[in-house]
Parts: C-alpha cells; structure tokens; sequence
C-alpha cells in the first residue's frame, strides 16, 4: 500500500511540471478555462474520482474496524 501511496503523490506532484503555453479563448485564470479544456478538464476529473475512490476506500475501512470491536 505504501508504494500505491508513493507512485500516486509521485505522480501528482509531477503533475505540475507538464505546463504549457497559453491556449483557447478568454480569461484563462476563471474555473471555466479549467473545464472546457481537455488539457485541464480530464486530469481534473481523475484527481477527483481518485479523491472520491480513496475517501470511499478510507470510510469503509474505517466502519469496518470500529464495527469489529
């Protein structure tokens, strides 16, 4: 679990490094920027289906060892 844990922050961490010039249309510093582009809108996405998926995970643990006892 813990090298689960490593890759993942490895990999967000990097994440930022992957920057780019700017692209599209309007104010590229408003939420809608961030949603409209691919190039924003599907790492966004993953971040928060990862943040769901552990968040889900750490509940069910969590309700599994104080249901235990």
């Amino acid at each position: 679990m813990k090298k689960s844990i490593t890759f993942l922050s490895m990999l967000l961490v990097t994440a930022g490094a992957i920057a780019h010039p700017g692209h599209g249309h309007g104010n590229p510093l408003s939420p809608g920027h961030y949603v409209t582009n691919p190039e924003h809108a599907i790492p966004l996405t993953l971040a928060i289906a990862t943040g769901v998926v552990l968040i889900t995970w750490l509940a069910n643990r969590l309700e599994k060892r104080f249901n235990k006892k």
